[in-house]
């Protein structure tokens, strides 16, 4: 066994934190002495946590392979080089991400798009009038495939032609919500399908800020169609803007709470988008 698969087995268990995982990774070099870098970090782990996974570290990398055992499903890890950059540099990245469809997309322009779950017809028309144009111009458009904005921009950039990529708060074989099931299924099979989480990951409420990291950091410009003051919309923004990426977001009216967080992320300095036009300014010109 190598370095890659014993983190891809480790990452399986569930039983690791990703700053584990990040420092088994770093020391890549010293495997399969890794037992002692599992205390490594900013916080302690509790004696009997880390026995059971020394004891979980030991039986991983000893375990004989043979044919019944069964096959890795499709990972993407920071000690591959179709890791994308953008994701590495930022700060805590996920050490592995379960995937399923298309790892290219990673490599062109991309379009990170949030917003509330309750979205107003001002933004749902907003969502209409810019994603179709930014999918069209050939930059992937990364969401949370969350109701509202979310799942509407997923659609709006398939209807468009475009490509899609989905980051999630579950593992792969799970969906939240529910109802968006069938959108889940044609973006794994038509686009790309992202989790920091292994298979059988329930959604937690303390999933979707790893989630939202994730999407900020593979996107190149994150634009926030509505938002309240207080949202997880405003959570990736500021984690966007950790990652030196461009934040925009649409202006609403002044007294319309669900414009409240875009009209304060402008006030802060992020790009006002009246079109599509201002989202495609925004992306680096030699990535077209």
């Amino acid at each position: 066994m190598d370095a890659r698969t014993c983190l891809c087995r480790l990452f399986l268990t569930g039983a690791f934190t990703n700053y584990q995982l990040l420092v088994l990774a770093h020391h890549a070099a010293e495997f399969p002495d890794w037992a002692p870098w599992l205390a490594a970090g900013k916080k302690t782990v509790r004696p009997e946590k880390l026995a059971r996974q020394r004891a979980l570290l030991r039986q991983i990398i000893h375990e004989p392979w043979t044919p019944a055992t069964p096959a890795l499903p499709p990972l993407l890890t920071v000690l591959d080089a179709d890791y994308p950059e953008r994701l590495l540099a930022i700060y805590d990245p996920p050490a592995v991400l379960a995937y399923t469809g298309y790892l290219d997309l990673l490599r062109g322009p991309a379009v990170g798009v949030v917003g509330t779950r309750t979205c107003s017809d001002y933004g749902r028309a907003a969502t209409a009038a810019i994603v179709p144009e930014v999918a069209a111009a050939g930059a992937a458009i990364i969401s949370g495939l969350a109701r509202g904005v979310d799942g509407l921009a997923h659609r709006l950039a398939i209807g468009a032609g475009g490509h899609t990529i989905a980051v999630i708060g579950t593992g792969l074989d799970l969906c939240y919500p529910r109802e968006h099931t069938a959108l889940q299924q044609e973006i794994m099979h038509r686009d790309l399908l992202l989790s920091p989480f292994p298979p059988g990951t329930a959604a937690k409420p303390y999933h979707f800020p790893q989630r939202n990291r994730v999407i900020a950091g593979l996107c190149h410009t994150l634009l926030v169609i509505e938002a309240r003051e207080r949202s997880g919309s405003l959570i990736t923004a500021a984690l966007a803007a950790d990652d030196n990426r461009i934040v925009a977001a649409v202006p609403g009216r002044i007294c319309d709470p669900q414009s409240a967080g875009c009209n304060a992320l402008i006030a802060d300095g992020a790009v006002p988008v009246h079109g599509a036009g201002d989202v495609l300014l925004t992306l680096p010109p030699e990535l077209y």
